[in-house]
Order: structure tokens, then C-alpha cells, then sequence
């Protein structure tokens, strides 16, 4: 059942809008008590440029939002007319060189223009909209406390979209919250309520925001496409934007005055960037060059000079490329640990000769009965022999080498050539016993097999002899 307080409250609430709205949103009420929706206005989409203020006072355009990444600012420079597609280039600057404060403050008036031009309306409506179905709502509440707990909520909703929305339409809404407070003390009456909730005065204006400046002309994005190159620390980027203006600014159309004017201290200015990414260029070459020639010899200290001439020839370039210098630097560090592991090798190698030789002495009649048996083993592996009675000889030689190989404990560095060595003897063993049992029971697959081995012992003592003359080859011959 309605109560009958809100055909009073109706009337009360249309008098009060009917004597302090405009008559533009006064007729907006008609259809509800708190509707607000107005005619909506639609904007193309167009390009949005915010402004980076410096702390030197210089102002960049950046197309598009910028990011911040770390302790960089990462922008987009337009370079010509930005009311059409101008040509961009991807710069960053230090994080510490923007004045925040400021930038901000312009940030945020430039995203409250675009939410006017785009959304703004039709959020706007939105809220008309709920706010008058929560008025309806209320009216349709039979319990008074009840009612003005729920205008209350409505009216909180109300004051916080400005705040929330840009400050769009902050003053109408403002208006209307005021109002919305005489009606909610209507409601504490009718409830049997007398405190006074300050909260409900609470101003809903937000700060008025940042002047925009006006859009760019070509000149502007010309000049402040410098005045970013100056800013930027990563030379690349320097070295593009001082192209692309250079570029734009060849235009036959531009000519004397401030163009050319412009164009010769560009033109200056990327010259004197290309002449010293050459000379760190020349300067990294023949460092790399030079170092690792020394790392390769071992000469630990030769590659130790090399440092300190960088680092004058840095100095003498006005240490313009930190990061190239950085990393050249950091280049020198891997060619000085190369040439002390090389280094602390060779000595261990000249402490170690002695016994690479004795070794090379005792092995050298196993090895040399090893060579006396590879023309038996390549016939073997022929299938052409050798002679029947040959057969068990050559066995019973092998058997005796391997026997004597296994005698020999080799140095810890030579094991892996030693164990092929090894290897090799017992292949040519399985290969000789293979074919004197194919000869006894002429069987071709025996023969085959006995193939096989002879192939795999030869194999193996060539490989061994490699890696035997690989580790006692001093290391800088390597």
C-alpha cells in the first residue's frame, strides 16, 4: 500500500526541481522522478596527444599514451600534421627527468576531454537512468526507514560519478545531489529521524582540470621531435628521430627560414652521432680483435692492457655510448677468463709432459705389435684371409698385448685414449678368434661377423692415436 506521505514528497519534489533545474533537464523529469537523459552526442574517433612536461621545462608530444616501464618513459613521437596519420617514432626518456606533477595533471584533462567526446553521454544517461529507477523504488516503499536508507544509497551513487567519470557534468550533478539532499531531509522527517548526516553536503565538484594546449603544428612536432632526441639516453633512438626529422624536413616546400635553420643543426647533430657510433664501433673491433688473439695464446696480462685503454678511449669520446662501453668492457672480463684458464692448462700441461712421455715409451711396443697385425686384420676384413695356420698365432699375440696393456695404469688424463686403446685390442682379438671359427666350420656368416670386428678395431685405433696425440698436444695448439 502506498504511503501516504509520497503524493506529498511527489509534489515537493517536482516543485523543488521545477524551481531550481534548468528547463533543459527540468523536462527530463517527466518521465520519472530522477531521470537525467539528455541528448547523446557522438564524436569520431580521433588521435589523442598528451604532453610530457620536463623538468628542464621542455614539452614533448607523445601520440597515444604513454607507458612506464621500469625507470623509463616509453612515447610515441608524431613527426607532421596530427590531424592525419603522421609518422611516429618509438622514444624513451628517463623516468626523473618528467615533471609528474604536471604531466599528470594534463593527462587527466586530456582523458576527460576524450570521455566527453566518446562515452560521456551515454554514461551519463546511464546514471539517469538508475537513478531514477531507484526513485522509483522508493516510491513504491511502504516503510519509511526503509526508503531513506535507499535514497541515501542513491545519493551516494550520484556524488561519486563525477569523481569516477572525469568530473564529466560534475556541476549538473552537483545540482542535482543538492536537491537529492533537500528530499532525503524530507525523508528523515517522515522517518522520525532529527541527526544530520554532514556526509551529505560533501562538495561533488571535482578540481577543475589542466588547460589543453592546442594541437601541434607541423613546426611544433618538428621541434619537439629535437628536443626529445636531446632527452633520450639510448643512442639509437637519437640516431632515428634526428633521421626522421632530417627526412621530413628535405620537403622542397620548406625552405629558408626556420626549416632550414632547423635542418642544419639536425643535420649537424646526426653527423656528430654517426662519427662516434664509428669510432666505438672501430674501438670495439680492433679491442675484440686484439683480445682474443691474447686469450687464445694464454697472455693474461696482454688482455689485462686492454682495459684501461677503453676506458681512455671513452674518456676521449666524452663517454657518449655507456651501454657499447659497458658491454665491451664486460667482453674483456670473458676474453681475461679464457686466457687465465688457458693459462693455468699450459702450466699444468708443462708440469704433466714428463709423464705424457713415459707413457708414450711404455705403451709404444704394445702399439707397435698392434700395427704389425693390421694387414692380418684387413684381410680379415676382406674376407681374404690371412692364412689358415696364421690364425692362431695371431691370436695368442693379441691375447699377450692386451695382457701388457693392462698392465700399464695410464695418467688420469689420458685414461679415455688408454681405454680405446684397450678397446681396440679385444675388438681385433674377437675379430682373429671370429675368423679362425668361420674358417673351421665354413660358415659365411662367421666370416662376416669376423668382418665386422677387424672393421671396429681399426676404427678404434685410429681414434684412440687421435685422442692420445688431442691430449698430450700442448693447450694453446689445441
Amino acid at each position: 500500500m502506498r504511503s501516504p506521505s509520497l503524493p506529498r514528497l511527489s509534489k515537493k519534489v517536482a516543485g523543488t526541481f521545477a524551481a531550481k533545474v534548468p528547463a533543459t533537464l527540468f523536462a527530463c523529469f517527466v518521465a520519472g522522478f530522477f531521470a537525467i537523459a539528455c541528448p547523446q552526442r557522438l564524436y569520431g574517433a580521433e588521435s589523442v596527444l598528451y604532453r610530457l612536461f620536463l623538468m628542464d621545462g621542455t614539452t614533448l608530444i607523445s601520440y597515444g599514451e604513454f607507458s612506464r616501464v621500469a625507470d623509463r618513459v616509453v612515447l610515441s613521437i608524431p613527426l607532421g600534421a596530427t590531424e592525419e596519420a603522421p609518422a611516429l617514432e618509438l622514444v624513451s626518456i628517463p623516468e626523473a627527468s618528467v615533471d609528474w606533477d604536471r604531466t599528470d595533471r594534463y593527462s587527466e584533462a586530456v582523458r576527460a576531454k576524450r570521455y566527453a567526446e566518446t562515452r560521456g553521454e551515454n554514461d551519463f544517461a546511464g546514471l539517469s537512468n538508475r537513478v531514477a529507477e531507484a526513485l522509483n523504488q522508493i516510491a513504491l516503499t511502504s516503510d519509511p526507514a526503509r526508503r531513506l536508507a535507499m535514497a541515501v544509497e542513491a545519493r551516494g551513487n550520484l556524488a561519486r560519478w563525477p569523481a569516477e567519470n572525469f568530473g564529466y557534468r560534475a556541476t549538473d550533478v552537483a545540482q542535482l545531489v543538492g536537491l537529492l539532499d533537500e528530499v532525503i531531509s524530507e525523508l528523515r522527517v517522515a522517518a522520525g529521524q532529527s541527526s544530520f548526516d554532514l556526509s551529505l553536503v560533501a562538495n561533488v565538484t571535482p578540481t577543475a582540470p589542466a588547460e589543453l594546449l592546442p594541437t601541434p603544428s607541423f613546426r611544433d612536432t618538428m621541434e619537439q621531435a629535437v628536443a626529445a632526441a636531446a632527452v633520450t639516453t639510448e643512442p639509437a633512438e637519437r640516431v632515428s628521430l634526428l633521421r626522421a626529422v632530417a627526412t621530413a624536413l628535405h620537403d622542397p616546400a620548406l625552405t629558408g627560414g626556420w626549416a632550414a635553420a632547423l635542418n642544419a643543426r639536425v643535420s649537424s647533430e646526426l653527423a656528430a652521432e654517426l662519427r662516434i657510433d664509428k669510432s666505438y664501433g672501430d674501438l670495439a673491433s680492433s679491442t675484440i680483435a686484439t683480445a682474443t688473439a691474447r686469450a687464445a695464446r694464454g697472455d693474461v696480462t696482454g688482455v689485462q692492457l686492454l682495459v684501461p685503454v677503453v676506458l681512455k678511449a671513452d674518456d676521449r669520446l666524452g663517454r657518449r655510448r655507456p651501454r657499447e662501453t659497458a658491454a665491451l668492457l664486460a667482453l674483456l672480463d670473458l676474453r681475461l677468463d679464457e686466457a687465465r684458464r688457458l693459462r693455468l692448462a699450459q702450466d699444468a700441461w708443462i708440469v704433466r709432459q714428463e709423464l705424457f712421455r713415459t707413457y708414450r715409451a711404455t705403451i709404444s711396443a704394445a702399439l707397435v705389435e698392434m700395427r704389425r697385425l693390421t694387414p692380418s686384420l684387413e684381410s680379415i676384413r676382406q674376407l681374404s684371409g690371412p692364412a689358415p695356420g696364421l690364425l692362431p698365432r695371431l691370436e695368442q699375440r693379441l691375447v699377450m698385448a692386451k695382457q701388457q696393456w693392462a698392465a700399464i695404469t695410464p695418467p688420469p688424463e689420458l685414461q679415455s685414449a688408454h681405454d680405446l686403446f684397450a678397446a681396440a685390442f679385444q675388438t681385433a682379438r674377437r675379430a682373429v678368434s671370429g675368423r679362425r671359427n668361420a674358417v673351421l666350420s665354413g660358415d659365411m656368416k662367421l666370416a662376416w661377423e669376423a668382418s665386422s670386428a677387424a672393421a671396429g678395431a681399426q676404427m678404434l685405433l685410429e681414434r684412440a692415436g687421435q685422442e692420445l696425440d688431442r691430449l698430450t698436444t700442448p693447450p694453446s695448439n689445441r
